[in-house]
């Protein structure tokens, strides 16, 4: 009776999972060949697909977004490389503070680290250049280029590359290091011909996923990119979507989504399996060893300066241009002049718009539902693959990771077709289709820290406790959850702090019933009321480095309790 019962559960889960994953693949794919675009809509086509691809502007895209993902994944990959070694391989000073300070960043929103880095480097507004001239230097840099969105791009995901590179780097065998020097050769050889190929697999796997991610990223195209008429994929579906007038062109944007899809999903096969076979590379035995940290010398403060500069250029020069902005009634560089100026008109301005108020209310309703709901599934899905004996629950693994593929603006237009087709669920225009898509893309992510949570719990544990008497249900309350409660906690805040810097999928479902915090930043930075998005960013980043601090707390307190 046990087994049926387990075996009902995993087919709930599994249709579960067929909704939040491949129903939206499907709805989309069907839709690309529909006349009109609709997934229930009578007729076939090709004309959708005929249109793109015969077009010599959808190669003019796609190579932008190949330079912007290529370009931005090499960038990012070299910056945290050079971090990951300065802080795991050397003396650099303050290595143990830098290396959590370098979470930071990934609270800060792309969204307002481009909008930081327009008032920092814009031709026009932009306080570097303004300085610039008023020394009477010139100033090549335009941030508004496909190189400026590169730039922009790799400074969101160096924290992500780091935490990735560093455990590599810091728990490498020496001895294959110390080897290469007995053998006569210098620092440089050894680097280039012992060291980098043990980073070699990693490195690919990070790769893949970098190229994966910023091949779906909209926040910084549509802030840098799109004023400039640079256009990627993820930029031309919007404008499919959201035209200057007319309707939508659903069939069009479909088979945008599609063609995108596709290789996707191949970059991802390729990254599933090689993470699968990265254990032929090991380089970690049973014996114990320290690893090599090489001394600076007289270079030490020369790579803290390189470590610094990071955290200035990623962190602080934006947040304070933000800040800058906020102050003032219109922005135009920095000069002393302007120091009268200085009010804090635009946040009052803020308080008193019952907009924001609403926005903010909707905004964090989403981020509770989003995160107690991706919380408990994704401590079933994990601790139903980690357990179970039959070979087909693996494939809930493989399910879950398929929103890894799909770009976050083609989860909104597949959500927007099936709430245009199923309009008795009366999805449209509220809050909770977001709140579903949100569920949909942290899926994988959100898996993946439970799975590893649950695996540290070993089952005789709950077989104890079955023993006792205790039903699933006692087991995953009073057993499961006390002891993995620190990654609970952690899984939490990862989702609530996501789902308020998330852009895409509620800005292609926005209305004016379910508008975000998010989405009505942008309408204010685009409207030209800079002041007040430059109040609202540095509030949100206030309040989301707040919920950190206090997750953290919370997290500490779990952890004194265990």
């Amino acid at each position: 009776m046990r087994g049926l019962r387990q075996r009902g559960d995993v087919i709930a889960v599994t249709i579960l999972l067929l909704v939040l994953t491949v129903l939206p693949v499907v709805v989309v794919l069907v839709g690309s060949f529909r006349p009109l675009g609709l997934p229930l809509t009578p007729g076939w086509t090709m004309k959708h697909y005929a249109a793109i691809w015969t077009s010599p502007y959808t190669y003019q895209l796609l190579a932008n977004t190949l330079l912007f993902s290529a370009g931005s994944t090499v960038f990012a990959m070299l910056i945290a490389g050079t971090l990951a070694w300065l802080l795991e391989r050397t003396d650099v000073p303050g290595a143990g503070f830098f290396r959590s300070a370098l979470i930071i960043p990934m609270f800060t929103p792309p969204l307002l680290l481009a909008m930081g880095w327009v008032l920092i480097a814009s031709d026009k507004i932009g306080i570097v250049p303004a300085l610039l001239r008023d020394f009477g230097i010139p100033s090549d840099f335009n941030l508004y280029s496909l190189g400026g969105m590169i730039f922009v791009q790799a400074l969101t995901a160096t924290p992500t590359s780091f935490l990735i590179l560093a455990p590599v780097l810091r728990n490498m065998n020496p001895s294959y290091e110390e080897a290469a020097y007995m053998s006569g050769a210098t620092f440089a050889q050894t680097f280039r011909k012992v060291s980098i190929p043990f980073l070699i697999p990693t490195a690919i796997s990070l790769g893949t996923l970098l190229v994966i991610v910023t091949m779906l990223a909209f926040d910084i195209p549509a802030i840098i990119g799109m004023p400039a008429n640079i256009n990627v994929m993820s930029t031309e579906v919007y404008y499919l979507m959201n035209p200057a007038s007319g309707v939508p062109s659903f069939g069009k944007s479909a088979a945008m989504n599609a063609s995108l899809f596709l290789p996707l999903c191949g970059a991802l096969a390729f990254y599933y399996y090689f993470t699968r076979k990265i254990d032929q590379f090991t380089t970690v035995s049973g014996k114990a060893y320290r690893a090599r940290v090489l001394k600076l010398g007289r270079w030490k403060y020369a790579a803290l300066a390189v470590v610094l500069s990071y955290f200035f250029v990623a962190v602080i020069l934006p947040v304070l241009a933000l800040l800058w902005m906020s102050l003032l009634p219109y922005f135009s560089g920095f000069n002393s002049e302007m120091f009268s100026l200085i009010s804090l008109n635009a946040y009052a301005e803020v308080f008193q718009r019952p907009q924001v108020w609403r926005a903010a209310g909707r905004s964090l309703l989403v981020a509770s539902v989003v995160s107690i709901s991706l919380t408990v599934l994704s401590l079933i899905i994990g601790w139903m693959v980690v357990r179970s004996k039959w070979w087909w629950v693996k494939s809930l693994d493989i399910m879950s990771m398929i929103p890894l593929a799909i770009p976050y603006l083609m989860m909104g237009v597949a959500l927007i077709f099936i709430a245009l087709t199923f309009r008795g669920l009366g999805l449209y225009g509220t809050i909770w289709i977001i709140a579903l898509g949100h569920i949909a893309v942290f899926l994988p992510i959100s898996v993946r820290m439970m799975q590893g949570a649950v695996m540290q719990i070993h089952k005789e544990v709950e077989e104890a406790a079955f023993v006792c008497g205790a039903n699933r249900l006692q087991i995953f309350r009073r057993v499961m959850v006390p002891l993995i409660r620190p990654s609970i906690y952690s899984l939490v805040i990862w989702v609530v702090v996501h789902s308020f810097r998330e852009f895409s999928i509620a800005l292609i479902l926005r209305t004016s019933s379910n508008e975000l915090l998010s989405t009505l930043l942008f309408s204010y930075w685009e409207s030209g009321s800079s002041p007040v998005a430059a109040a609202i960013s540095v509030l949100l980043m206030l309040a989301l480095t707040l919920i950190v601090v206090i997750g953290g707390l919370f997290g500490l307190q779990g952890r004194k309790l265990d």
